[in-house]
């Protein structure tokens, strides 16, 4: 069985001579140092190699940081989101339609637009839904109440023989929605049950000394020693 080697210290260290040898000599000991750095671990790492390493780490973080910047900007320049066209139940725009008739009747007179107005609407529960499933409490709060506000347009929006089922479309659609927005969500609260035992006293040991006084001196009667038969 291989003996794993134990990590090196600085002092374990091989020198590498520098006068006289130029470059092949500082090369041969970086080699060394990248060689070493596995074994040695962060601590006993060259700083050459720890910033080498932080600077490539960051400057991978901005690249992923940047692409998925430039995504969300491709994707908010797409605002507003047009619907399927291919909806053979329909049930899309059961939901859809009211939202943007309710729109178009109630932006009248706003310095904005129904479309501007319907785009942020979009936007606002695509948001809510990821940061929601990311477990933001404040999104998930926005997310209920983007929920709400949805089905009291589509109520509203709707011609009055079909409101309620389009209403009950719609709380359904969120409902099924959340159980991905809000997963990990419990109602019941926690209960934590702190039990705290006092500690046992100490036992107390005191020392007292009884000294009589004069006058109640116990008086005792000398012993006499001589046998009965001589007295």
């Amino acid at each position: 069985m291989s003996k794993i080697p134990a990590p090196r210290t600085e002092a374990d260290r091989p020198s590498v001579p520098t006068s006289g040898s130029g470059a092949p000599g500082w090369f041969r000991a970086r080699l060394d140092d990248v060689a070493s750095a596995p074994t040695d671990g962060w601590h006993l790492t060259p700083t050459w190699i720890k910033a080498t390493a932080v600077i490539a780490a960051g400057l991978a973080a901005l690249l992923v940081l940047g692409a998925i910047a430039d995504t969300l900007l491709t994707i908010a320049r797409a605002l507003p989101w047009p619907t399927p066209k291919n909806d053979p139940t329909g049930l899309i725009a059961t939901i859809d339609q009211p939202v943007r008739h309710y729109l178009d009747a109630n932006t009248t007179g706003l310095p904005t637009n129904a479309t501007t107005v319907y785009a942020t609407w979009q936007a606002v529960g695509a948001l809510s839904f990821v940061l929601g499933y990311l477990r933001l409490t404040g999104a998930r709060l926005t997310w209920v109440l983007w929920g709400a506000t949805t089905t009291l347009m589509v109520w509203s929006g709707t011609p009055e023989p079909g409101r309620p089922v389009a209403a009950g479309l719609t709380l359904l659609a969120w409902a099924a929605l959340s159980l991905i927005a809000l997963h990990g969500l419990s109602l019941t609260p926690a209960l934590h049950v702190d039990i705290h035992n006092p500690p046992a006293p100490a036992p107390q040991i005191t020392a007292e000394i009884h000294v009589p006084t004069p006058g109640h001196a116990a008086t005792h009667k000398p012993h006499d020693a001589t046998p009965p038969f001589m007295n």
